[in-house]
């Protein structure tokens, strides 16, 4: 065989060889600012469970904004948008809130992140709805601060 056809082969296998080694394990650990802003998603969505207010707005930058889309039974979607501080408002209840993502995909490119997914939201262990949601974080002053969150509330489909 020639040098040329041998050498070639060689470089074929390498970069298949890397392709594999480089390809992401499904159980990979995430980058250590993927989950520094999985943490804060999180902890947020556990003060939005608590009903905890003034621990939900410490995530969250003032001028941020707020889109929820409503999905309605005959197919329509009513779409609207507030301030971001609505998304904190909190009133006190006997109920318990459960809202979590499910597997939600993070992306980080210096300063700014994106976290979005499947959501539900439960009320005494029950779905209550559930939907798509995701969040745009910006890195202010080394922390991580939620600038907008969008979010659908569907009452079907959510099993």
């Amino acid at each position: 065989m020639p040098t040329r056809s041998v050498l070639a082969s060689a470089f074929v296998i390498l970069a298949m060889t890397l392709q594999v080694v480089a390809a992401p394990s499904p159980a990979a650990p995430r980058a250590i600012d993927e989950q520094a802003v999985l943490d804060v998603v999180d902890a947020m969505l556990a003060a939005v469970s608590a009903r905890d207010e003034d621990g939900t707005r410490r995530y969250l930058r003032q001028s941020g904004t707020a889109t929820v889309l409503f999905h309605q039974d005959d197919g329509r979607v009513d779409v609207r948008n507030v301030a971001l501080g609505a998304y904190a408002e909190a009133t006190p209840g006997p109920e318990r809130y459960e809202e979590r993502m499910h597997d939600p995909l993070v992306r980080v490119r210096g300063g700014m992140a994106v976290v979005w997914g499947r959501y539900s939201f439960a009320v005494d262990g029950k779905v209550a709805h559930c939907g798509y949601q995701h969040f745009d974080l910006v890195r202010e002053a080394g922390q991580w601060k939620v600038q907008n969150v969008t979010w659908s509330v569907e009452r079907s489909g959510c099993d």
